[in-house]
């Protein structure tokens, strides 16, 4: 696909990208080296563009063919005159490139601006999960969006909702006393229903587990929910749940925000409260959502961002990279390489701590030339008993960027028992995640260590900072999705089948960080060494 052609506001840009081996050698009219070539094609029609394309190519083609005898004789050694097709042949593959271009710009473009979209709208994705298997008639119009977006992103609705319905038969057949329907309810959970709604039933015992046991929730989820039907009752009084009023809502919501929690965290509370709540309704133990529209108006500030400059050189610089400290919580190295691995591949926390050392894996790819050569690679997998990833797309190989091997990770992974974790002190939670207590510890050195203060910078920053510096050094749209674990930007990714790892190994060489210097980090006290 043709990716020299770029539109700024209705104007058309021809832009490329000059190969990192030449930009010593390729030089601005001020004497920089030039990362990329941007020129106005002056014009707004996309037909005409492509016209004054070509001329753009073949002078960008002759700069870089001069630039290649020039650099070949520094080291001694001049290649032979590139021999390029002739003219109408080259036409005629940028005509071929153009028309899968045109047949794919409309999806690349709404695929980038949706993926933007779902960026600022994390947490509300993670707060309203439950609410998704709802219909969009029952959804507020924000989050019947978001139902959309999931659907867009081929998550099958209709899967779930035929778990719902099977469920939901089971737990009313078994209102009619047919034990033999509930022989296999989710999570082995044995749940009868009461004869009459109305008569005494409560939120955090029968609603809750009648819930669960439709929807097929984690464990995890479940008890998120149930607990929170335990801090109405303590705060707003207990009573059965066709006896919840909006009165007692509001003093709940009241009583939290006297309490001083965050507008986020009340919001969380009602989203949960309002789930049972609606499930109640919807299965006649309720006459009306006492919950319904009670919310915190919150500041709209706490989407999260990526780490700036400053903030890096406070992590980087504090004293477990710069003193060699490897504390308890931190999980010794763990501490030190979790960090730095997602700074240079923008790999989910979990996804880093559950790897094992057989995820460090050197591979064979044929390069540019198509000479073979091998390369480090991290493979993110589920493959193991203990790992679990997000989605499909999320499976994925990820080059080890240079400055990872610098610093010394390979001698690490040498150093550690064979066919274990690569991070052996963590250990799983109550709901099995590896890096739950990790995390916990990495929130407050963050803050209180290495004094980044603002509040919307967390370790997921580390994947904002990743896409934010890769999109700043050029690397391609496509490339960067596939080392991030995000669904292909468009159908021509689908029929690409994905990048190569020579594509993936020199998208990664280009990503850096400018200001950011490690060259002080300390090695650790288990006999890895910076080379």
């Amino acid at each position: 696909m043709c990716t020299y052609l770029e539109q700024v506001g209705s104007t058309y840009y021809f832009r490329r990208m000059v190969p990192a081996e030449l930009r010593a050698v390729i030089r601005t009219k001020t004497g920089k080296p030039r990362s990329e070539w941007k020129f106005s094609l002056n014009t707004k029609d996309r037909a005409e563009a492509k016209r004054r394309l070509l001329d753009h190519i073949r002078a960008t083609d002759d700069e870089m063919d001069a630039a290649k005898v020039a650099l070949a004789k520094m080291v001694g050694s001049v290649p032979a005159t590139p021999q390029r097709p002739p003219a109408r042949f080259a036409v005629m593959e940028r005509a071929r490139a153009d028309y899968e271009d045109d047949a794919a710009a409309f999806q690349q473009q709404a695929a980038d601006e949706q993926e933007a979209r779902q960026e600022a709208r994390a947490h509300l994705r993670k707060l309203f999960s439950e609410r998704m298997r709802l219909t969009t008639a029952e959804l507020e119009p924000w989050e019947a969006a978001i139902k959309d977006l999931l659907d867009e992103k081929d998550f099958d609705l209709s899967i779930a909702n035929d778990r719902m319905t099977a469920y939901k038969r089971k737990i009313d057949e078994a209102k009619g006393g047919n034990p033999r329907m509930l022989q296999e309810p989710p999570q082995s959970v044995k749940v009868a229903r009461p004869d009459q709604p109305g008569s005494g039933v409560m939120l955090d015992t029968t609603i809750a587990d009648l819930w669960a046991a439709e929807r097929g929730v984690t464990e995890k989820t479940k008890d998120a929910h149930v607990a929170v039907a335990r801090w109405f009752y303590e705060r707003a009084g207990k009573r059965s749940v066709e006896q919840i009023t909006r009165k007692d809502v509001l003093a709940f919501k009241d009583a939290l925000v006297g309490e001083g929690q965050s507008p986020e965290n009340i919001n969380v509370k009602l989203s949960r409260l309002r789930t049972l709540l609606s499930w109640a309704v919807q299965n006649d133990y309720a006459a009306a959502n006492a919950a319904d529209n009670v919310k915190v108006k919150t500041s709209g500030k706490k989407a999260r961002v990526h780490f700036d400059l400053p903030a890096l050189r406070r992590i980087f610089g504090s004293p477990v990279f710069k003193d060699g400290e490897r504390p308890i919580r931190g999980r010794k190295e763990a501490s030190y390489w979790i960090p730095l691995i997602a700074l240079f591949s923008g790999a989910r926390m979990e996804e880093i701590g559950q790897m094992r050392i057989g995820d460090v894996v050197q591979e064979e790819y044929p390069d540019a030339d198509g000479k073979m050569v091998r390369g480090w690679f991290l493979n993110v997998t589920d493959l193991g008993e203990d790992q679990k990833l997000k989605n499909d797309a999320s499976k994925r190989t990820v080059p080890l960027h240079p400055e990872l091997k610098r610093l010394g990770f390979l001698h690490y992974v040498e150093g550690l028992p064979k066919g274990g974790r690569l991070f052996p002190d963590l250990k799983a939670g109550a709901y099995g995640r590896l890096t739950a207590k990790w995390g916990e510890w990495f929130s407050t050195y963050l803050r209180k260590v290495c004094g980044v203060a603002d509040k919307r910078m967390v370790f997921h920053s580390f994947r904002h900072t990743f896409k934010h510096h890769a999109s700043h050094v050029g690397m391609i749209e496509g490339v960067q999705r596939q080392i991030m674990g995000h669904s292909p930007g468009d159908v021509a990714d689908d029929y690409r089948g994905g990048y190569s790892l020579h594509q993936l190994v020199e998208g990664m060489r280009l990503y850096r960080i400018a200001g950011l210097d490690l060259s002080l980090t300390t090695t650790g006290d288990n006999g890895w060494r910076i080379p």
